[in-house]
């Protein structure tokens, strides 16, 4: 229970955060990381609640999403590789 209670207060202060903070520092850093196809008009209202969620989580459990992060990247590496090789093959 308290890890829950610890999780809720940490994102939703980094939730506060980030939406009064959106035009000063984290709409230009989305800018500069994001591609074109990814940007919207009003994209506070998804990328606030995803950033709050990923740092609240990595505040509580860090090695969990650390984890997470590298099977993800693995997933990600093998399954490109595969993708590559499987157009070969084709041609």
């Amino acid at each position: 229970m308290t890890v829950t209670v610890i999780w809720l207060i940490a994102f939703a202060v980094i939730l506060f955060l980030c939406l009064n903070r959106w035009e000063a520092s984290v709409s230009g850093a989305l800018d500069a990381l994001l591609p074109a196809v990814l940007r919207s008009e009003d994209d506070r209202w998804v990328w606030c609640p995803a950033i709050a969620v990923l740092v609240a989580t990595a505040i509580v459990q860090p090695v969990d999403l650390l984890l997470t992060l590298i099977l993800i990247g693995l997933i990600a590496f093998i399954g490109g590789k595969l993708v590559c090789w499987a157009l070969r093959k084709a041609h």
